[in-house]
């Protein structure tokens, strides 16, 4: 259970995210991205000197970093051991599932009765970007339309309050999404799945709709039970 690099090969652009933000903000948000990614596995050790060095900060800035992380539950601080990427709880992950299925849900069914036509065609035309990148083989661009395709529903019905609620919550499960994404055809039943949400969109049949995004986030669930069962370590219950 070790990353695939450190400061350089976990964040592959640590040195290109210097742009905005206190260096300790821009340690922690790489950080958090390499972790969440799955660049760093689950009780990777976090090298601080690895990580000072490529932010040019003390070890105390480091620290500050990685206890917000702790706080989190992302990060597992041992005193006098180190420190440690957190393995994925998963009664914390069933519950984030059930909460993001509430919400996301009846946030499709009035998608369907009340979203506009040029947010509709924004939703089409991201489709169309996601089938793209699957032919493409691009990995990282199909996770970033499909995290786009949830966020621009509540974003068209300027729902700012449920994406407050949700947005920590996809937070938490992006750990649990970049682990099974790579799962082979699992892009393309994703875009399968977000294909029948949109269909039940344009034909404005909320039922539908919820029903469709219920499917979607119940395959999820399996799909989560069956990677447990073959990488046990990856997970604590």
């Amino acid at each position: 259970m070790h990353s695939v690099g450190g400061a350089n090969g976990g964040t592959g652009t640590v040195r290109g995210r210097r742009a905005g933000g206190s260096k300790v903000d821009q340690a922690y948000l790489a950080l958090k991205r390499a972790i969440v990614s799955g660049a760093l596995a689950p009780e990777t050790p976090i090298d601080k000197n690895e990580w000072c060095a490529a932010f040019e900060v003390s070890k105390l800035s480091i620290t500050t970093a990685i206890n917000r992380l702790a706080f989190e539950g992302l990060v597992l601080v041992e005193p006098q051991s180190g420190s440690y990427v957190a393995k994925i709880h998963l009664e914390d992950v069933r519950q984030w599932m059930l909460m993001r299925r509430a919400l996301e849900v009846e946030v499709v069914g009035v998608c369907a009765a009340s979203m506009s036509d040029d947010a509709i065609a924004a939703l089409g035309q991201n489709l169309a970007y996601q089938k793209a990148a699957i032919a493409s083989g691009d990995l990282e661009g199909f996770h970033e339309l499909d995290t786009r395709f949830h966020h621009q529903m509540t974003e068209s019905l300027s729902l700012a309050r449920v994406g407050e609620v949700l947005d920590p919550i996809r937070t938490h499960l992006e750990r649990v999404r970049r682990t099974l994404l790579p799962e082979p055809g699992r892009p393309e039943g994703t875009y399968r799945e977000h294909e029948a949400i949109y269909r039940a969109i344009v034909g404005r049949a909320p039922d539908q709709a919820k029903l469709e995004m219920a499917n979607h986030l119940d395959r999820v669930a399996r799909e989560l039970q069956t990677f447990v069962a073959k990488h046990p370590l990856f997970f604590d219950e």
